[in-house]
């Protein structure tokens, strides 16, 4: 009799949770938190039984017991609620998927693509789609200017936590934090301040074509997955800290950048599923490696501080603001990690597409050829006349609507009262997100969406039917502030190479490449396995 008492008391408790406690808010930051009281009540009931006269093995079965009809409970009422009486009950989307984020988990794994399988079921499904329990996939030109526009009431959901207490111009749910720290980085990436960096940034490409140059005499293709990345990571560090990590030269990785890599799709799948991530944090030495991460880029800003550099860079602008000093580590990761890894996932994708298409590549040539060269830097091309070369960018923008570095969807949080977005009313405190890789290629925001066409950019815009679903650097008062310094770097670094080499596919490296072009993992920012090619000095006519 006691038993049974306790069974319904326990299945009682397990529905209450949901209907009370967890069918309302933002738990995922809290699952810490939540292990550890079960863990606390698990013991207490233990403890209880033995007191009530049970063996310990007897105690421990009868928790166990309990815990099982609790969680029992708990999932069947979840599960209930969220397919008949959730608010997002008649939005369409997979029935695994209204009912539990392990739907998406299993979806992901093992290669983290799930941005080209979210493409489908908006084939599938439509617009809107259900895609966890409380979060909508938006796939609609509209829905941009509804999500992330100046005027939208839709702010950053719980995924911006995801470092707490930790906190950065990107990691903060903030507002008015937000817009005190846009300032600073606005000043550090302004066109006088872009001006004075170019010095620093044309060394570092003529580092490149020294590179490239050997390569080209001996014949022997290049990685230019490790070129791209390792001489963006020296050029960040160069304008973070003052001075080069010398990476691209000595063939050796940072040490961050080295945990960064080898960690990626381990924390890139994490980070999509929040609870997971967190719950992490409980392993020993899992807080204090991210503490000591942030405790080494502390390390370098003080060395900053402490030089007298004789060219501006980040910290020229950042060290006029007190805040900006207060967060500088934080901060200090999110320029370093954001600022290299997407500008050169974007230079790889370029030359991908250079190599592939050798009719786009002369084409490149032909509009780059007749620009004049620094006398000072043989090569250098000033980006005053790059900025208006329709084919350069078309060709960039058409890498970044195809090959965007971050190709899922950035996590917002509706308002109470709730929002209408794409014409259809999306109730309040639920995710909603704009799936890019999808979007960039809906037939309704761009014609013949699947194809490369740089010409859609200048010579043939009907080919671009809403403009405004080109969310590469996102959109509105959150988009991407280190913008114009990745455009400049990429028309740079493009034209000097273009200039000077013609890049071609090596013989015998059509596995890689396969596996290039198949295994680029969603890690919130893509990883992408290593890409050989061929440069060759080009005879100029």
């Amino acid at each position: 009799m006691l038993a049974l008492r306790s069974y319904l008391l326990v299945g009682l408790a397990g529905i209450a949770s949901e209907v009370f406690i967890f069918s309302k808010g933002e738990w995922d930051r809290h699952s810490p938190t939540i292990l550890k009281f079960l863990i606390s009540v698990q013991a207490l009931v233990t403890v209880w039984f033995k007191i009530y006269g049970f063996t310990l093995l007897s105690s421990i079965q009868q928790t166990c017991v309990l815990t099982a009809v609790y969680a029992i409970s708990l999932f069947t009422a979840m599960s209930i609620y969220r397919l008949f009486f959730h608010p997002l009950r008649g939005f369409p989307g997979p029935i695994a998927a209204r009912v539990s984020v392990f739907w998406i988990l299993k979806q992901n794994l093992p290669q983290l693509l799930f941005y080209r399988k979210l493409r489908q079921l908006h084939n599938d499904y439509g617009d809107f789609v259900r895609t966890r329990p409380r979060e909508l996939s938006i796939c609609h030109p509209d829905a941009v200017m509804d999500i992330l526009g100046p005027r939208s009431k839709v702010v950053k959901g719980e995924f911006y936590e995801h470092m707490w207490p930790h906190q950065n111009l990107q990691l903060t749910r903030d507002i008015a934090f937000h817009k005190s720290k846009r300032r600073v980085w606005d000043k550090a990436f302004s066109p006088s301040a872009l001006r004075d960096y170019v010095p620093r940034l044309a060394g570092h490409h003529a580092e490149v074509i020294e590179l490239l140059d050997k390569h080209s005499r001996s014949g022997v293709p290049v990685d230019v997955t490790r070129v791209f990345m390792d001489v963006q990571f020296d050029v960040i560090s160069d304008f973070s800290f003052g001075k080069s990590w010398n990476m691209l030269t000595s063939g050796k990785p940072h040490p961050l950048v080295k945990d960064f890599v080898e960690n990626k799709r381990i924390v890139g799948f994490l980070i999509n599923f929040l609870w997971i991530f967190h719950l992490t944090k409980l392993f020993p030495g899992v807080e204090g490696m991210i503490d000591e991460m942030l405790k080494e880029y502390g390390k370098m800003l003080e060395e900053r501080r402490q030089m007298r550099s004789p060219l501006p860079d980040f910290y020229t602008y950042f060290s006029q603001n007190p805040q900006a000093i207060k967060d500088g580590p934080a901060d200090a990761q999110l320029a370093v990690i954001a600022g290299a890894d997407t500008t050169a996932l974007t230079l790889i994708h370029i030359f991908y597409i250079l190599a592939r298409y050798p009719d786009i590549q002369s084409n490149l040539h032909a509009e780059l050829d007749p620009l004049p060269a620094s006398a000072e830097d043989s090569g250098l091309v000033s980006d005053q006349y790059l900025a208006p070369r329709p084919y350069l960018n078309g060709i960039i923008n058409e890498v970044l609507r195809l090959y965007s570095p971050v190709p899922a969807a950035l996590q917002r949080l509706t308002p109470p009262e709730g929002a209408t977005i794409a014409g259809r009313y999306v109730p309040g405190n639920m995710n909603v997100s704009v799936p890019t890789y999808a979007l960039h290629r809906d037939p309704r925001a761009f014609a013949q969406p699947d194809e490369f066409i740089p010409e859609r950019w200048s010579s043939q815009p009907e080919l671009i039917i809403r403009k405004d679903a080109f969310i590469a650097f996102s959109y509105g008062p959150e988009n991407c502030v280190g913008r114009p310094l990745a455009m400049m770097q990429l028309r740079m670094l493009v034209a000097r190479i273009a200039r000077r080499f013609e890049v071609s596919v090596p013989k015998g490296a059509d596995k890689e490449w396969r596996k290039f072009e198949e295994e680029k993992a969603d890690c919130f920012v893509l990883d992408v396995r290593k890409l050989p090619m061929v440069f060759k000095e080009r005879v100029k006519h």
